[in-house]
């Protein structure tokens, strides 16, 4: 395949692309952000780049940066029917329709700037434009190829992708300064690991996660007995709870879920972390549900519902 064909073929997916000069990976021609390029654009011998976000139909790329990246992806990112990468570095980009994404960078915070973990590429909070070196460009020596026959990005909530993206960076530190095994089993308790082994390694984690770290003031004092159901952690709970049952029993724990978050904001996320657990996860489905659930919500279920599924799996407040 030329570029020239990888452009027709880009554009009948209703992606934008920018000429790129052989050899380099980004976009050299003046005001490239502002303009809209066809096919009379692009010369035999150049590369071509993807133009990321809304003017591709809300594609975005997880660009995976790193070793430890590559390696744990298939555990914490969402599946893909648009992967491609290089010989050196097979499958490191995961393409996504994503609405309302937006760019960011996660980096190791024990070593330089440069040292990037996995970047999640979108349209920039302040409108900024990103692209993506694609297929079959070659650059630094080597041709970027797709992985598989189709192109086939699948559609992911934003919030949700997004949080993939934060927690396969906690387990790249995880894996890289703590432990290889335990960034295997993705779970709640890896930002407390690298709490442990450090705390600046932490900070960045619990903040990528929106949680606060161990070491914030507390709002409210601990109780010494047992915790009020209000102070529960919900995604605690619900990381306990196997996805092993039946589509009623998978809708009972999205109902409880709901009602649990309604004052948390972070209630869909949880949901859809539980829903991956299981071999048939269907993310359209997941969503399709959430919705059910704001346009009918449950008044009976809720965190105590949850809770007593999760102590009978061993967890403990």
């Amino acid at each position: 395949m030329t570029p020239l064909d990888a452009a027709r073929d880009y554009l009948r997916l209703g992606w934008a692309f920018v000429p790129v000069p052989a050899g380099l990976k980004h976009p050299v021609l003046e005001d490239w952000h502002n303009r809209k390029f066809g096919i009379a654009d692009l010369e035999p011998k150049r590369s071509i780049a993807i133009r990321l976000g809304r003017l591709s139909g809300n594609t975005v790329d997880i660009d995976l940066d790193c070793r430890e990246a590559l390696e744990l992806a298939d555990l914490y990112l969402p599946r893909t029917g648009a992967e491609f990468g290089r010989a050196s570095k097979p499958r490191s980009h995961r393409l996504y329709i994503s609405m309302g994404a937006t760019f960011e960078v996660f980096h190791d915070p024990l070593t330089d700037r440069k040292n990037t973990l996995l970047e999640l590429r979108a349209d920039g909070r302040d409108g900024g434009a990103h692209v993506t070196l694609a297929p079959p460009s070659i650059a630094n020596g080597e041709r970027r190829e797709w992985c598989g026959n189709t192109i086939e990005p699948v559609t992911v909530d934003a919030r949700v992708l997004r949080q993939r993206a934060a927690w396969l960076a906690v387990g790249c530190l995880v894996m890289r300064w703590v432990s290889p095994s335990a960034a295997r089993i993705p779970g709640p308790d890896l930002p407390r690991l690298l709490w442990e082994w450090d705390h600046d390694l932490a900070r960045p984690a619990y903040r990528w996660l929106g949680i606060a770290p161990p070491d914030a003031p507390q709002r409210y004092p601990r109780r010494s007995i047992e915790r009020d159901p209000r102070d529960l952690d919900l995604a605690e709970i619900v990381a306990s709870i196997p996805n092993d049952c039946s589509w009623e029993g998978w809708n009972s724990v999205g109902l409880a879920i709901f009602a649990a978050s309604r004052e948390r904001g972070d209630g869909f996320v949880i949901f859809d972390d539980f829903s991956a657990k299981s071999s048939s996860y269907d993310p359209h489905e997941t969503a399709a549900r959430w919705r059910h659930y704001e346009k009918h919500p449950p008044n009976r279920t809720g965190i105590g519902k949850l809770a007593k599924l999760a102590r009978q799996n061993g967890w403990r407040p």
